[in-house]
């Protein structure tokens, strides 16, 4: 996917998603909850994941997942 029009935090965000979003079949819901439970493999194996989700804000993170789903 071409994240031109995310920052570099947004972008890290958005690839990791993305790979996410492909091994669950393209469900956005159950790769947003199998982020949230696993915040600790997070932390020990993707800490540069990790760290960019902190740092983005609510309107940043929507952003991310408006232009994962936009070809939808």
């Amino acid at each position: 996917m071409n994240f031109k029009n995310l920052n570099s935090e947004e972008r890290i965000v958005a690839n990791f998603i993305s790979e996410a979003f492909e091994e669950r079949s393209q469900n956005m819901v159950s790769t947003i909850v199998w982020i949230n439970n696993h915040t600790n493999y997070l932390v020990s194996q993707r800490p540069d994941v990790h760290r960019a989700i902190n740092n983005l804000t609510n309107k940043q993170f929507n952003h991310v997942i408006a232009e994962i789903l936009l070809p939808f």
